[in-house]
């Protein structure tokens, strides 16, 4: 099965909202940098959570929302220290919408000395940039966030450090998808493959005309594939 992501203006209108946080994942799970999460978008909270259902067989529970963001989500764990973010208007936007790969993110136990690793090697981030979330039960999560520095692709993910003493997502969510494969086509893959080498990332990196990316998972009702425009 495949869902496809039919509006990439909404790349511009959303990225702020990824770049200046996540779910706080909390005690970091696997090695200092890695996978963390794969972000899907729909134009409806739910009826983007059910649509996810009916092609997995897995329902994703309410992570909350991203205050002064416009923008919720719910979650759903892919195992192995990673999650799936289903994002979201706080207000339907359209009546029907497949859903699309929108973004991801690496973890890291350390993104100041990451922000320097990577800048020795050519690669800028951003300054950190702290944020904030409430939960369903009032919770409180934090994160910090930087992004590359002069990449204009939507293929370029972002770099998070969760707040310490709290469950990784993955740990927490909704189990059953796995993610078998994250593709993603570049015409100039020659900084991200450097950065997917660097950090050890489970990221398949190719050359091609133009942007483009897709997730494949393994779920109790088969394989689903998202892609991106």
């Amino acid at each position: 099965m495949t869902s496809r992501f039919v509006q990439p203006c909404r790349w511009g209108l959303l990225l702020a909202a990824m770049l200046t946080g996540r779910e706080r994942a909390g005690a970091q799970v696997g090695p200092s940098e890695g996978l963390d999460h794969i972000i899907l978008y729909s134009g409806s909270l739910a009826r983007g959570s059910a649509a996810f259902a009916r092609l997995t067989g897995v329902t994703p529970i309410p992570g909350g929302q991203h205050p002064g963001r416009g923008t919720r989500n719910a979650l759903v764990s892919l195992g192995e220290g990673r999650y799936l973010e289903l994002l979201a208007p706080m207000v339907d936007t359209v009546p029907v919408e497949p859903l699309g790969l929108f973004g991801w993110a690496v973890h890291t136990t350390d993104l100041r000395a990451l922000r320097q690793r990577l800048g020795a090697e050519g690669i800028p981030l951003s300054d950190p940039t702290p944020g904030s979330r409430r939960q369903p039960d009032g919770g409180l999560l934090t994160w910090a966030t930087a992004a590359l520095s002069g990449v204009d692709s939507p293929n370029a993910p972002f770099f998070i450090e969760w707040g310490k003493q709290v469950a990784h997502p993955s740990t927490t969510t909704p189990t059953g998808c796995t993610l078998t494969e994250f593709l993603i086509t570049e015409p100039d893959s020659t900084r991200l493959s450097t950065l997917v080498r660097m950090l050890g990332l489970a990221v398949v990196v190719r050359s091609g005309t133009a942007p483009a990316a897709s997730v494949t998972l393994q779920c109790p009702r088969g394989t689903v594939r998202f892609i991106s425009d």
